[in-house]
């Protein structure tokens, strides 16, 4: 079997399985007789629209040569059961602070605590400039007498006084 015969099955086939319609009606490459044999390969995969019909269209130059295919998107199967939870993945990054929220009601307030240590003295801090003298005050009663103290001894007698 020759690779012409390879492509035209596998051609047919997509064509009858998959209702695929060829884009040509040459779809198969053929040459001279002992010539230099094709090289096909796969070239775009594309999802059609449900309900589409699929299409495979060759294009390249000779010997090679690209098949794109078609193929439409199938009906959506039942839903499978629920598979267990797998693990926890990390941590992702801290996303950006959001803005800051309105400002909630004033709370009861506390109790008192208790005096804390007295702390130390400061410095002494400088002197203030002086004030005006004030108003002279009444003045006190007198107080009591005080103890006669001794005499004295007598100094000498001196001369008479001229007259």
């Amino acid at each position: 079997m020759n690779n012409d015969c390879i492509y035209k099955e596998a051609l047919e086939k997509i064509k009858h399985d998959q209702k695929f319609k060829p884009s040509c009606c040459c779809c198969f490459i053929t040459g001279p007789t002992g010539g230099v044999l094709p090289n096909l390969t796969i070239g775009t995969v594309t999802t059609g629209v449900p309900g589409t019909e699929g299409s495979a269209t060759i294009r390249g130059t000779s010997p090679n040569f690209i098949l794109d295919l078609i193929i439409p998107q199938g009906p959506t199967g039942e839903t499978g059961p629920i598979g267990p939870t797998g693990e926890t993945g990390p941590t992702g990054p801290t996303g950006e602070t959001g803005p800051t929220g309105p400002t909630g009601e004033t709370g009861p307030t506390g109790p008192t605590g208790e005096t804390g240590p007295t702390g130390p003295t400061g410095e002494t801090g400088p002197t203030g400039p002086t004030g005006e003298t004030g108003p002279t005050g009444p003045t006190g009663e007198t107080g009591p007498t005080g103890p006669t103290g001794e005499t004295g001894p007598t100094g000498p007698t001196g001369a008479p006084a001229i007259a």
